[in-house]
């Protein structure tokens, strides 16, 4: 049976597929047609939403999703984008979806959403993240910025710290949980 992702079909207890498609700044402007075509993605989408998504809705209350589904699309319109800032060969936001050469965007199996809590700073909710939920990739940006959370087959568990110096470049510090519990 092939799973869809109408409008009306939820994923999860708090989230419709179409909330992790239609989500992002280039993506509400454009609306494009930025829908998944291979069934691992959307299967992956259904992951994060129960995996991840649904368990921080219940412990810290609702939450924005800024950047979700990148098909290749939405990749071409984000990369005409004055200084994107994306990198989407790692950051599994494509899921399992191909190029027009029909190679896939991102290498790295799973699939990757970006949000931010109403309540709650971000640094709290990557904490609990990291304590409670099995993830592939964590990547903090600071307390007032959104996470980039993603899932995979076989989680790995990586933290970056990817926190703005004083300059514009932000450098990717990886390191272990235990460092990033302590973090304040």
């Amino acid at each position: 049976m092939k799973k869809s992702v109408e409008k009306i079909d939820y994923c999860s207890k708090y989230f419709k597929y179409m909330d992790l498609i239609n989500c992002g700044e280039t993506q509400s402007l454009a609306q494009l047609n930025n829908l998944p075509k291979d069934p691992r993605t959307i299967a992956s989408i259904g992951n994060m939403a129960t995996g991840i998504l649904d368990p921080v809705v219940e412990q810290f209350g609702e939450i924005k999703l800024t950047y979700g589904l990148c098909s290749n699309d939405l990749l071409l319109l984000i990369k005409k984008r004055p200084s994107p800032g994306i990198a989407p060969q790692l950051d599994q936001h494509a899921g399992y979806e191909v190029n027009s050469k029909n190679n896939r965007i991102c290498k790295r199996d799973g699939f990757a959403c970006d949000f931010y809590a109403l309540n709650t700073d971000s640094l709290t909710i990557a904490k609990w993240i990291v304590t409670h939920l099995p993830f592939d990739r964590l990547y903090f940006y600071g307390k007032n910025r959104p996470i980039h959370i993603s899932i995979a087959p076989e989680n790995s568990f990586a933290i970056t710290l990817l926190e703005q110096a004083t300059t514009e470049r932000r450098i990717p510090k990886n390191i272990k949980k235990e460092q990033f519990l302590l973090k304040e």
